[in-house]
């Protein structure tokens, strides 16, 4: 009989508000609803403004944010999958790959039902809690999209989908096809279900177990895998779309915004907003690889104002040869050679590609890059190509010689 409330009451909840994703923020938040997916809204609920931006969600390699969610239908909690896609504005034919799952416990598990309804908008109702999700350390700087996927566990068999913008990295440049390919390769597919039940269907309170949940994933609640219907083989293979990895593109480079920090549910940490990013779980950003790396710097333009001036070094004590710069500045226009990247396994480090281009080492890629004139790469170092010597006139050496001879 308890069960019986608990789905009636889920089936209630469903004409009103189920859950829709609250941070990163989604695509199109203005058009966006909590419904569940139809088989032509995939993938990303399509609608349209589908992929306006809102705003655009900073979340950088190795770094774990919180992600939450509104509403107040919870459906008993389900399983969800988090994956990501090259594609900024995804097709059917994009490929997602899962980054974390969670079998039971998603969007939350504190409810055998739905949570309580309160006054005001269910949509902006907060969920108990949010899920921590970590982005892979080796995934190359660019534009991603970022989806949530969701089957849930009471009520009807449905799938549901949000997603949203994200930059990884500064921004400054896209990571080649090859080195996507290789960070992303090793992943899961996304997984779909319940597009549409009639023909391919999982159990009601089941919390479902993915058949590749990936290495990030956490399971509770009550796991199975039942899953019934003729349509289930083509559904499954949904999220590997037309099964190509593409390359991420540039993204905006970060800058100072008015965000405020994105709040967290229950206990966890307090997530910052997108692109003026504050306090996170992941280990301090680190660029290894000075100021020839791609996003050396995230800091505002006015930083450098910050370094204290030297006036005690007198001008005239100064050797006519300019110092060597510590190193050389690269054009601002300049751009990679070609779409692809030269190996290497010195992180952060120089790499000579012949003798009038070089590379940084990021992450095991190394992307050409033509260097400033009256410069050269030699032994994994960017030196000039002629050196000055200085040179003191004749004269100047023989009075010099001169006056010591009377002291």
């Amino acid at each position: 009989m308890f069960s019986k409330v608990i789905t009636i009451s889920a089936l209630a909840a469903c004409a009103s508000a189920h859950v829709i994703m609250d941070y990163p923020t989604p695509f199109g938040r203005a058009t966006l609803n909590t419904s569940p997916l139809a088989p032509a809204d995939f993938p990303c609920k399509q609608r349209s403004g589908v992929y306006d931006i809102t705003k655009m969600n900073q979340w950088d390699a190795g770094e774990t944010q919180q992600v939450s969610f509104n509403g107040t239908a919870v459906h008993g909690g389900g399983s969800c999958q988090f994956s990501i896609t090259t594609d900024p504005e995804p097709t059917e034919k994009s490929q997602w790959k899962v980054i974390q799952s969670y079998i039971g416990g998603c969007p939350t598990g504190q409810y055998p039902g739905n949570a309580p309804e309160q006054a005001g908008e269910p949509s902006l109702t907060r969920v108990p809690g949010s899920l921590p999700v970590t982005m892979p350390k080796d995934i190359p700087d660019g534009r991603y999209t970022f989806a949530w996927t969701w089957v849930n566990k009471i009520g009807n068999r449905e799938f549901y989908m949000n997603c949203a913008p994200i930059q990884v990295g500064s921004g400054a440049a896209s990571a080649s096809t090859a080195s996507a390919a290789k960070a992303l390769s090793a992943l899961p597919d996304m997984f779909v279900v319940n597009l549409p039940a009639t023909q391919c269907s999982t159990a009601e309170k089941e919390d479902f177990v993915f058949p590749n949940a990936g290495s990030n994933a956490v399971k509770s609640g009550s796991p199975g895998n039942t899953m019934t219907g003729s349509g289930c083989k083509s559904q499954n293979a949904l999220g590997a779309g037309a099964g190509q990895i593409g390359s991420p593109s540039a993204g905006t480079p970060s800058t100072p915004s008015q965000g405020t920090a994105q709040p967290s549910g229950g206990n966890s940490a307090p997530v910052a907003s997108p692109i003026n990013k504050g306090p996170s779980d992941s280990k301090p950003s680190v660029n290894p690889g000075g100021v020839f790396a791609p996003g050396a710097s995230s800091a505002p333009a006015a930083a450098p104002t910050a370094q204290p001036a030297q006036p005690t070094q007198p001008a005239a004590n100064k050797p006519s040869t300019p110092a060597p710069s510590a190193a050389p500045q690269v054009p601002n226009n300049s751009t990679p050679s070609n779409g692809e990247c030269t190996p290497c396994t010195n992180d952060g480090g120089v790499v000579c590609i012949g003798s009038k281009q070089f590379g940084l080492c990021n992450r095991g890629c190394a992307v050409a890059q033509d260097l400033a004139a009256g410069m050269s790469c030699s032994n994994g170092a960017v030196v000039a190509s002629v050196k000055r010597h200085i040179n003191f006139p004749r004269a100047h050496i023989h009075r010099r010689l001169s006056a010591a001879r009377l002291i």
